[in-house]
């Protein structure tokens, strides 16, 4: 049971579109809100507590999730997802991708982290100087990589309990919609290992293909259109779910 929601603000503020609609939906939800920044939480001026959520950026919420013990692993790429993706993905070092082009011109590959968030932005590389934003970066650092895929619209499909309770779209031509019997599959096919809430996002290809983008973990999903009172229980239904399990397990 949540007691209390703290929403991150910046300078007084909502740093993004999403904790303004978290708020929206949790005080239509009647529950009790504080407001505070980072520099808070970071030096211990907040009290957490499982039944005191956290809602902000993915990396505020992940610190405190880790004060809680209950941080999750990233989730991107499912094992039981694997048949949806339509490419290959595999896990990397950046010192493994770096070497694909320290000789002749090798195929482009698109690379993103996969354990440190945001680390840099996900991005297709094809040359030596694609290499260029991510030289302040170990060799070890963790990554996934991919073939690259063209696509003409990208879509994501919010769903909690294993339904899907709403869709955005966010990428490319709004008219092209993913095959909903893809999407109806992958939902189920991830339901033994599917969290609580989560946000999965699929995208058609030029060849008119419909294919796992990537999964995306609800503790700090972006709303992308969904409606204030949904998106807070998707928040609050992962939250409950991590907290309960790192304080049972």
């Amino acid at each position: 049971m949540i007691e209390r929601v703290l929403i991150q603000k910046k300078n007084g503020e909502f740093p993004t579109v999403n904790g303004w609609v978290a708020w929206c939906g949790f005080d239509r939800k009647a529950y009790p809100i504080s407001f505070f920044e980072w520099p808070d939480l970071r030096d211990g001026r907040v009290a957490v507590s499982p039944t005191t959520m956290v809602v902000g950026g993915v990396a505020t919420v992940l610190h405190a999730l880790r004060l809680l013990g209950a941080a999750p692993e990233t989730i991107d790429f499912p094992e039981l997802l694997r048949p949806y993706l339509g490419r290959r993905v595999w896990p990397a070092t950046l010192g493994e991708v770096r070497a694909r082009f320290t000789g002749d011109a090798a195929e482009p590959v698109f690379v993103k982290p996969r354990e440190v968030h945001k680390a840099f932005d996900g991005a297709v590389w094809s040359a030596f100087r694609d290499l260029i934003p991510t030289a302040h970066h170990p060799d070890e650092l963790a990554v996934w990589a991919s073939d690259v895929v063209s696509f003409v619209s990208e879509w994501r499909y919010f769903v909690r309990r294993h339904e899907v309770i709403g869709v955005g779209h966010y990428n490319g031509d709004p008219f092209t919609a993913p095959d909903r019997d893809t999407v109806r599959g992958a939902v189920a096919a991830y339901r033994p290992a599917a969290p609580a809430a989560y946000g999965i996002d699929f995208g058609v290809t030029t060849d008119g293909r419909t294919v796992l983008v990537e999964v995306n973990d609800a503790y700090s999903l972006g709303h992308m259109g969904l409606r204030p009172v949904p998106y807070a229980n998707m928040l609050e239904h992962r939250w409950l779910e991590l907290v309960s399990r790192a304080h049972t397990g």
